[in-house]
């Protein structure tokens, strides 16, 4: 996964933990050096396939990237790997 974290041009939205704004599955194809996506960046809207990870928000700014692993989810671990929020079980 890459989660997206960067500043609300609206001061008036509150911001995430970890200013954290938008998520997407990362799906690279190694031999065609490809750094696509899948996800949904408009508002209304559909999830597609993006041909790069990167991109221009006309909703936040001064985004940073975090590529995080699903590994320990798919092996049936469910736990937090933030040291500031523990996993909240429903």
């Amino acid at each position: 996964l890459i989660f997206i974290s960067g500043k609300y041009f609206d001061e008036t939205r509150t911001a995430k933990p970890h200013d954290m704004t938008h998520v997407e599955i990362y799906f690279p194809f190694k031999s065609r050096g490809s750094t696509q996506t899948i996800g949904s960046r408009h508002r209304h809207g559909c999830v597609q396939v993006h041909p790069d990870f990167r991109f221009e928000s006309k909703t936040y700014y001064d985004m940073q990237y975090h590529f995080r692993s699903i590994e320990t989810w798919l092996q049936g671990t469910c736990r937090s790997h933030c040291t500031q929020h523990r996993w909240h079980h429903g």
